[in-house]
């Protein structure tokens, strides 16, 4: 039997109404503006890193071994100079950065992302190398990185990922064939 319902009382004998379920449609209407809130937030807060990378080319006068050291590539006469004919590329995913500026010397990448581990180098030369390797510039004194691996069997084309990397500034030293 049926009570008492907003002060009146109810027939037993009359169908029942559907109950009036809750609809959460009119919850879209606060999602969408928050979102995009929160999505101007990380925009302007530059969550999304984006940086400027700077890569310096280092040529050595002697071989290095590997597992090379910074003191190592010390000893090797290793500074920074301008290597003929060499060409550096930073990579995204496979894709080269198109912002680039260089003096032959050092290249900048320009608005490029800083917070990823998907990110990749590669070295063109126009002579072959013995070994190269890339440096943590951001140290003192700098840490040597990885060393870089020969695409080719004439050991002019180099290429690496940077892996898990807090610095967007790296040395490539390049160090002649044994």
């Amino acid at each position: 039997m049926k009570a008492w319902h907003e002060a009146t009382w109810v027939d037993p004998d009359a169908p029942e109404k559907p109950r009036r379920r809750f609809r959460w449609a009119w919850l879209w209407l606060l999602l969408i503006p928050t979102v995009l809130i929160l999505f101007s937030l990380a925009r302007y807060n530059n969550y999304w890193q984006y940086g400027d990378w700077t890569v310096a080319t280092f040529s050595c006068d002697q071989p290095l071994p590997g597992e090379a050291t910074w003191s190592d590539m010390e000893v090797a006469g290793c500074a920074q100079e301008a290597i003929p004919g060499a060409d550096v590329k930073l990579l995204d995913v496979g894709v080269p950065a198109q912002d680039v500026e260089t003096d032959g010397t050092s290249w900048t990448f320009r608005n490029m992302p800083t917070a990823f581990s998907t990110m990749g180098l590669n070295v063109f030369l126009q002579e072959s190398a013995g070994r190269v390797y890339i440096v943590d510039a951001s140290t003192t004194p700098p840490t040597v990185h990885r060393e870089m691996t020969a695409s080719d069997v004439d050991r002019t084309v180099f290429a690496r990922n940077l892996g898990e990397i807090d610095t967007t500034s790296f040395y490539v030293v390049v160090a002649p064939p044994n």
